[in-house]
């Protein structure tokens, strides 16, 4: 379905035309609103997180709740697996969930158990070996048999999780349409973890730890070896949903977790084989890089040039991405977590006018929170991020100030350096 609808008055551009400029690094009618609303959904709605991922009717009255109260947004950012065992086929870990096995207003817990074996790293070159292009459903149907007792790595497992993914499609598939019927477009259709951040989710951080050390050469070649199983799930998945864009989540290779040169050597290598084969593909990668990129940022300038987003949460300092990486790729994020949950709406769009007119300076960004709207947000203060993009960002009348995008490196703020007034600790999303 062909998204025609404007949001707002002043606006020359559907919502899907402003996205898709904002990737390509080309100046929209204003910068494009992202809020990535899930746990607050239940809160706002007044209704409980186990009703939230169990009944696809609540979750789109939820949805629907704060779009009429806190919007319209631009951008719908879907995350609302039907089935737990749904979640573990993008991050393989055990957890708890709301209804089940917390009390039914708790957020999901991962665990940090071993589900993956050392072993597994060669039995994933094998499976390269095999069928190089459809590695990701066997090496997630293991995960999964692993985690949830009553799923088997056997062919009555496979129909069991093929019925619930083609169930759990149908119903974002549903969504989709709709957001768009209102003139919303959707981020992705498909959200996989990187190779190497779901080894670190699967063998567990004390596992993991140890294997980098011990057997980082194996780390590496395994996620090689995914890396053609991932793509062929991308493009068969984005083909199915309609949306030829997918969100990469690289939870663990910022150096909250691994030194740069790990980062290097280990974890970049497959990310951006990836990222260039589904650029090629015709597919926008999404980065979702959570933690502190400082110093990982001057990789990122490697990828693809006008194709890619990257999401920072509060950690990263998203003035100097915009410094590094600005004329490269497009930055989404970063309103912190604990200033949309403790701020003033008045702290709020200041923060939000600030990133419009230093990161949105010449396109190429698109207004987020950093990472996730946290479920004790404030009402008043997520309607002030959203609404932002219309007050301040409207390209035609603003007047672009300051350095362009891509600054010399010789003028660059030292790692880690605050700026001004708006200096925030590190984000808690």
């Amino acid at each position: 379905m062909k998204v025609t609808k404007l949001l707002y008055p002043k606006d020359t551009m559907t919502a899907e035309e402003r996205l898709q400029a904002a990737i390509n690094l080309q100046v929209p009618d204003r910068v494009p609103s992202c809020p990535f609303i899930y746990y607050y959904a239940a809160f706002h709605a007044g209704i409980t997180v186990h009703e939230l991922w169990s009944e696809p009717k609540k979750y789109r009255q939820a949805i629907d709740g704060c779009y009429r109260d806190l919007g319209p947004w631009d951008v719908y950012y879907p995350v609302n697996p039907l089935r737990p065992e749904l979640y573990t086929f993008i991050m393989p870990m055990k957890a708890r969930w709301p209804g089940i096995d917390l009390p039914p207003d708790s957020i999901c817990q991962l665990l940090e158990e071993e589900i993956m074996k050392a072993e597994d790293y060669e039995w994933i070159g094998e499976l390269a070996r095999k069928i190089p292009r459809l590695t990701y459903i066997p090496f997630f149907m293991r995960m999964i048999s692993r985690a949830w007792d009553d799923v088997d790595e056997d062919a009555r497992g496979y129909v069991l999780m093929l019925s619930r993914l083609v169930w759990n499609f149908a119903n974002w598939r549903y969504d989709f349409e709709q957001m768009k019927k209102r003139g919303t477009t959707v981020l992705y259709g498909f959200l996989p973890e990187a190779a190497f951040d779901t080894f670190s989710l699967a063998r567990g951080f004390l596992e993991f730890s140890r294997d980098l050390k011990k057997r980082p050469r194996d780390i590496a070649r395994a996620a090689d070896d995914l890396t053609e199983g991932y793509l062929f799930a991308c493009r068969l998945i984005c083909a199915i949903m309609g949306v030829k864009r997918v969100e990469v989540f690289v939870h663990r290779s910022s150096t909250d977790f691994i030194s740069p040169q790990a980062f290097r050597e280990l974890s970049f290598p497959s990310l951006k084989a990836l990222v260039e084969k589904l650029v090629a593909a015709g597919i926008n990668p999404i980065l979702h890089c959570d933690g502190n990129w400082d110093m990982n940022l001057e990789a990122l300038r490697e990828l693809p040039a006008g194709n890619c987003v990257v999401q920072f949460d509060g950690p990263t300092d998203i003035f100097l991405a915009k410094e590094i990486i600005g004329d490269r790729m497009c930055i989404m994020g970063d309103v912190p977590a604990d200033l949309l949950a403790l701020g003033s709406p008045t702290e709020v769009d200041e923060y939000c006018h600030r990133l419009i007119e230093e990161v949105g300076r010449g396109g190429g960004y698109i207004m987020g929170a950093g990472c996730e709207i946290p479920p004790n947000a404030r009402s008043e203060n997520v309607k002030a991020m959203i609404e932002s993009v219309v007050k301040y960002s409207y390209y035609h009348e603003r007047r672009e100030t300051g350095p362009p995008a891509g600054v010399a490196a010789a003028s660059r703020k030292p790692y880690g350096e605050k700026n001004g007034p708006f200096a925030r600790e590190a984000g808690c999303s």
